[in-house]
């Protein structure tokens, strides 16, 4: 029997290695077009890796629901609208915030898997032919095994796993965070970036009816001793900005398809500054800016949390030194036939209990993996550490910005700007009179121009800058600023008190995430 049995299975274990080396079927050539003015070939031992799907899913099929229409124009955002409105859309649909609000939900489900015992195993030996298979003179014949086994880990590791994947809930809540805080920077920057385009356009049209008002002067001057180089000069100016003009709608068609991405509507939505924004306070108390972004800025507040995280994977290996129990039950059929003794055999089943567990004896790998966790630990400590002076480091330098465009501003809006203005009007009013040429009327004219638009510039390089300061702190300064002067204000019967120096968004001491400190709350996205 034994001499039959081995060239029969010595036939199969040759017939599967054959049969295993042609499972998978070689790709067909890909029949690639030659153009003649490229007449390369495609190499006959070179086939197509990609997959490519042999259709675009419909509607109605499963995968259709990962391709979703593009962004429809909103009526609703069109026309001038606040920056908070459109920072209310972009929470609301921007698609980085949504899908770093999935990662949220998807480590959350993480928790119930790493903290439930594993399946338990079901395992059944089945013995079809009574003389090779197991005997017993006073049980009988034993046509199958039954066997039930769970396997239970050291105490406290699945509660440690729960609590790393908690950690690793809280890390993605502070990306959530942080991308909201994003798109609400990104949000700041392309408003103001449309403001100084719209008000670029809105100086160009002033400028362009006083240049039309001045060709009319010259023109009245022919009759009088004027010359027609007057009058070509002003249409050559009015050219000039009727080409400012032109790029300028393109600045605002750019800053527009900008600004929707981030609110997730059609580039050809109408969207629109105010006319006039309202002039930007900026703190004086930079020790202040520096304990709040501490306390609420998401960035750092990940990292400690994935310090906390290290931690508990740090004790989560050192449970590698403990064995795993396993429990088990098996149950072993017993039949008088087909016995070899059935006068004397029972033909009772048996039933059993086992425990097992595993042997921790490769401690070296053991102490690896918590060395490895405890290094992971010092890492993130290092990189908060690290996040922490590039925070410091972006709230001097956007501090700094803001101030530098906040004095420039005042300078020409205060000082310069009139002065043109009147030199302008002085200029136009002798130019009248033919007191003095063409030249020192242009000449004004430009200077007026380039002041407003330098005004425009700066009021947008200044919005841009506090937004930028907004972000590196990790909450808006604006709407709360530090009373630092509080204690010299003299309050009057009409006057509420006021609070302490300790209270308030600023307070140094508020807990992390907390009202206090001034941390906004996670908006949840809209419907996708």
């Amino acid at each position: 029997m034994r001499s039959n049995l081995s060239p029969t299975l010595a036939g199969a274990l040759i017939c599967g290695l054959v049969g295993c080396a042609h499972v998978s079927k070689r790709p067909e050539r890909v029949n690639a077009s030659v153009s003649e003015k490229n007449p390369a070939k495609l190499d006959g031992s070179v086939v197509t890796t990609a997959f490519h799907p042999p259709h675009v899913p419909a509607l109605g099929e499963p995968m259709a629901t990962a391709i979703e229409s593009a962004p429809a124009v909103s009526p609703d955002l069109s026309g001038p609208q606040p920056v908070d409105a459109y920072i209310r859309q972009a929470l609301a649909e921007n698609r980085t915030v949504q899908a770093a609000f999935h990662n949220v939900q998807s480590l959350k489900y993480r928790i119930p898997q790493v903290t439930t015992l594993d399946d338990p195993v079901a395992s059944n030996t089945i013995f079809p032919i009574p003389g090779v298979a197991p005997q017993y003179s006073l049980m009988g014949y034993n046509p199958y095994n039954l066997t039930l086994a769970q396997q239970f880990p050291w105490f406290g590791t699945l509660r440690l796993r729960g609590e790393v994947a908690e950690g690793d809930v809280l890390v993605a809540l502070a990306e959530l965070a942080a991308a909201q805080l994003d798109s609400v920077a990104a949000v700041k920057r392309a408003y103001f970036d449309l403001y100084v385009n719209q008000k670029t356009e809105e100086i160009i049209n002033e400028n362009r009816k006083i240049l039309e008002d001045f060709r009319t002067l010259a023109k009245s001057r022919l009759e009088t001793g004027g010359t027609q180089q007057d009058v070509l000069r002003a249409e050559v100016l009015l050219s000039e900005l009727d080409r400012e003009a032109a790029n300028t709608q393109q600045g605002i068609a750019t800053t527009r398809a900008s600004l929707a991405r981030q609110l997730h509507v059609s580039p050809e939505t109408n969207l629109m500054t105010l006319p006039e924004l309202p002039r930007a306070a900026i703190p004086a108390e930079m020790e202040r800016l520096y304990q709040l972004a501490i306390a609420v800025r998401p960035e750092l507040k990940g990292r400690l949390a994935a310090v906390a995280r290290d931690e508990k994977a740090v004790e989560l290996a050192k449970k590698r030194f403990y064995p795993n129990v396993t429990l088990g039950l098996t149950y072993m059929d017993m039949e008088k036939t087909n016995a070899m003794t059935p006068q004397t055999a029972g033909g009772m089943p048996n039933v059993g209990f086992f425990v097992g567990f595993n042997l921790p004896i490769y401690r070296a790998k053991y102490r690896a993996g918590v060395c490895e966790a405890e290094e992971r630990t010092k890492a993130d400590a290092k990189l908060y550490e690290a996040q922490r002076d590039e925070t410091f480091g972006e709230i001097k330098d956007f501090m700094v910005q803001a101030k530098v465009q906040q004095d420039v501003i005042g300078l020409l809006r205060d000082n310069i700007l009139p002065r043109m203005n009147t030199t302008l009007e002085l200029a136009r009013s002798d130019y009248a009179k033919g007191n003095v040429d063409v030249a020192t009327v242009f000449s004004a004219l430009r200077e007026v121009l380039q002041i407003q638009l330098q005004i425009a510039q700066v009021e947008g390089e200044l919005g841009k800058a506090l937004a930028s300061l907004e972000r590196a702190v990790g909450t808006q300064i604006n709407e709360h600023p530090p009373a630092h002067r509080a204690e010299a204000v003299v309050p009057t019967p009409n006057t509420p008190p006021l609070p302490p120096a300790d209270s308030g968004p600023f307070r140094a001491n508020a807990p992390a995430g907390s009202p206090e400190a001034g941390q906004p709350e996670p908006i949840k996205p809209g419907p996708l």
